[in-house]
């Protein structure tokens, strides 16, 4: 054969592994919504139904920006490159910069109460991944990591509800 592989197909591929990590972590936000939701029964943002479904809202538009022609190709790039060229050319700092702008989950734009819940969700999302718990990556980043001051004993209390609903479930990490 004189052509063994099409260049085109190295970027299908990535372009493919990208997906896939989106979509996967997709999965993983819908499930610490659910997991987060049931460990902090009893917590206003729970029981409160306008802030619960604003939350669930933007859970389920969480990181669609990231199939945006602002963020896909960059993000591909940047963590899913063909060849060095593409990472060194990828854009993604402007790509992460408009994802922020754009997903207020981030504790760099977080403002409100249902934006730093989304945003543990995430964390939560992200321990899935890792096989962690969202407090060792706030806790390793913490010196980085700035929230509103009137957040953190709440961000504390709801990695305790999250440790005693694993508990109750059996599910310690």
């Amino acid at each position: 054969m004189f052509i063994d592989r099409m260049r085109a197909q190295d970027y299908i591929d990535s372009s493919r592994a990208y997906l896939d990590y989106v979509e996967a972590h997709i999965e993983f936000v819908r499930k610490a919504f659910d997991e987060l939701s049931r460990a902090c029964e009893g917590m206003w943002w729970v029981g409160d139904d306008f802030n619960w479904h604003s939350l669930r809202s933007e859970v389920i538009d969480h990181d669609l920006s990231k199939l945006s022609k602002e963020e896909f190709c960059q993000y591909r790039d940047h963590f899913y490159p063909v060849c060095e060229e593409d990472k060194a050319n990828s854009g993604f700092h402007d790509a992460w910069e408009n994802h922020k702008a754009n997903n207020h989950h981030h504790w760099e734009t977080a403002e409100t109460y249902n934006d730093m819940i989304h945003m543990l969700i995430d964390w939560l999302a992200m321990s899935y991944k890792f096989g962690d718990h969202p407090r060792d990556y706030y806790n390793k980043n913490a010196d980085k990591i700035k929230v509103k001051v009137v957040w953190v004993e709440d961000i504390e209390e709801i990695f305790n509800r999250l440790d005693k609903y694993r508990e109750q479930k059996g599910q310690l990490i």
